[in-house]
Formats: C-alpha cells, sequence, structure tokens
C-alpha cells in the first residue's frame, strides 16, 4: 500500500494506515523533543520563557506520543486530528516566517502519514463495509 493513497476498502489496509500514522506521530514527537534541546541550547532553560517554551514543546510531544500509541492500536482518530492540526500550525508558521524549509518538507509528509492514519483509525471505528472479512482465509 503507497503511503499517498491508502486502501481502507479492506481491514488490511485500513490497519497498514493506522500503524503508518502512528510511526509519523513517533518520529513527529521524536523531532519536537530534538528541537527543544536545540532551543534549550540557544535560549535556555533558566528564563521564564525558555520554561515556558520547554513546557509547550513538552506538551507537544506528549500529545504526538499519546496519538501513536492509539494509532498504532487502530483507535485515536481524536489525538489523531490533534496531531495533524499542530503540524498544519507549524507549516503555515514556517510558510509565514521563511524559515527553517527543510523542515517544511518533512511536515508535508508527515501530515499526509498522519492524515491517512486519521482516515485508518476512522474506517477501523465505523467497521463496516470491508470486503476481506467475509473471505476464509485458512480453507
Amino acid at each position: 500500500m503507497a503511503i499517498w493513497d491508502a486502501d481502507l476498502s479492506t481491514r488490511g489496509g485500513a490497519e497498514t494506515a493506522a500503524d503508518q500514522g502512528g510511526l509519523a506521530c513517533f518520529i513527529t514527537a521524536g523531532l519536537t523533543v530534538l528541537s527543544a534541546l536545540f532551543y534549550g541550547g540557544m535560549a535556555g532553560f533558566d528564563t521564564l520563557e525558555g520554561q515556558v517554551t520547554a513546557g509547550m514543546i513538552g506538551l507537544q510531544a506528549l500529545i504526538a506520543l499519546i496519538a501513536g500509541f492509539r494509532l498504532k492500536a487502530g483507535k485515536g482518530v481524536f489525538w489523531g486530528g490533534a496531531v495533524a492540526a499542530m503540524l498544519v500550525l507549524e507549516i503555515f508558521n514556517k510558510l509565514l516566517t521563511l524559515t527553517g524549509l527543510g523542515g517544511l518538507v518533512l511536515n508535508l509528509f508527515f501530515l499526509v502519514m498522519v492524515v491517512q492514519g486519521v482516515r485508518g483509525a476512522w474506517a477501523l471505528r465505523r467497521g463496516t463495509g470491508f470486503g476481506d472479512d467475509d473471505l476464509e482465509v485458512f480453507e
């Protein structure tokens, strides 16, 4: 199954899309923590601004981790949507300030994967209309 075109008509395709969305959330959380370490080195965590920013970055990483675990479980429509919204805000910020254009490409890629994961989790949540549920696999 391609990343760009998830086959949500089968249970396996929906589960694969949700797994890929979970993986994108885990990578997003890791890159968020990495950016916090870089920001801490530049701004310092001893100022109020640095502490508030570290807390917000930590919250963003925590939301991405929760979304990753929920999407890996085939659930997580809400949490995955929250990560997708954070990625859209980050993309908008990078376009507005014209900074981090390499990260812009990565964020667009992760956004596509997270949206596909949310779509897969939504299809699994509905649970109806899977054509492969009626197949006898081991006959």
